[in-house]
């Protein structure tokens, strides 16, 4: 394989995901890529917490392929955009507006990005990290449902669901059909490209003194699995498998450090960083440490028969 640029190493960006095939803009050079990289890099707000997110082509790549971390999805997708376009790919940037389930409704600003890619006078959403479950095969943008993983999704026209900020006009919506066969929206999003620029005001907005958000300071560790996923938000367990789900809180440093650990798997130091953060924030006194300035769970409290998971299981 060679690199058609030689500031931005494709190859090694390759050897990062794991990834041996040509690159070709083909459907499934696409399907192929996404998914090595949806499996390959986790999703992690630590940067988010400790510092400040910024969103050039050459920081993330130091970060996510020199230095094997992972990042958020504006992170993620603004440098899986670059490599898509060095790639040959005709590909845009998308702004979405995430469901909020603990307060049903949309966040008002861009809370998430996703890539639209045309090929073969076909569009294909792109979506390589998110916090929660969602497709990561490239799928048409069209009307419809559709399975991956073992679970189904659907994009829906949703008149009446206007944008957000800076948005005119109705939103398409992707959903997911839960475990109990409710659909439940995952993001609204519009069809107009966007510039990366406008996702960078977003976080400093979001960062900054007048922002009352609690997004920039919520730990969020995910990983994509073949068969699920794992996330922790906070002090809670988020896991799904084809027709199972639960949410419960984490009972001790050492059952988060378990999972913390399965999540950030061939990725130590991101590992380290995520335990020594969640001791700061949720350790208790019953752990040998004290919680400073715990912050609330970014969702409500789980139903008592959420099974308990053990990291074993996964």
């Amino acid at each position: 394989m060679s690199t058609p640029s030689s500031v931005f190493d494709l190859d090694a960006y390759a050897r990062r995901i794991g990834y041996s095939g040509p690159f070709a803009p083909t459907q499934q050079v696409l399907r192929d890529i996404c998914r090595a990289h949806a499996l390959s890099v986790p999703f992690e707000s630590l940067d988010a917490m400790e510092s400040r997110l910024v969103l050039q082509d050459d920081l993330l790549f130091d970060k996510v392929v020199t230095d094997r971390r992972g990042g958020a999805c504006f992170e993620n997708h603004t440098l899986f955009h670059r490599v898509l376009r060095e790639i040959g790919f005709d590909v845009s940037i998308l702004g979405a507006y995430m469901w909020r389930p603990h307060h049903a409704e949309y966040s008002r600003v861009y809370a998430h990005m996703l890539l639209k890619v045309r090929l073969e006078e076909t569009d294909w959403l792109v979506d390589v990290s998110f916090s929660h479950d969602t497709f990561i095969e490239p799928v048409p943008y069209v009307q419809g449902e559709f399975e991956q993983r073992g679970w189904r999704f659907r994009v829906s026209g949703a008149p009446g669901v206007p944008g957000g900020e800076g948005v005119e006009g109705d939103c398409d919506v992707v959903e997911r059909r839960g475990a109990d066969g409710q659909w439940v929206p995952l993001y609204k999003f519009a069809a107009e490209p966007r510039e990366v620029r406008e996702f960078q005001e977003c976080l400093d907005y979001l960062s900054g003194p007048d922002s009352r958000s609690q997004i920039m300071n919520t730990l969020i560790c995910a990983r994509t699995l073949p068969e699920g996923k794992l996330t922790v938000i906070n002090d809670l367990l988020i896991t799904s498998r084809p027709g199972e789900e639960s949410v419960r809180r984490l009972r001790s440093a050492e059952e988060a450090s378990a999972f913390l650990d399965l999540i950030f798997e061939d990725h130590a130091p991101l590992s380290a960083r995520a335990r020594r953060i969640w001791r700061e924030r949720f350790g208790t006194e019953a752990d040998g440490s004290e919680a400073q300035g715990r912050p609330r769970s970014a969702e409500p409290a789980p139903a008592p028969e959420a099974p308990a998971v053990a990291a074993s299981d996964w």
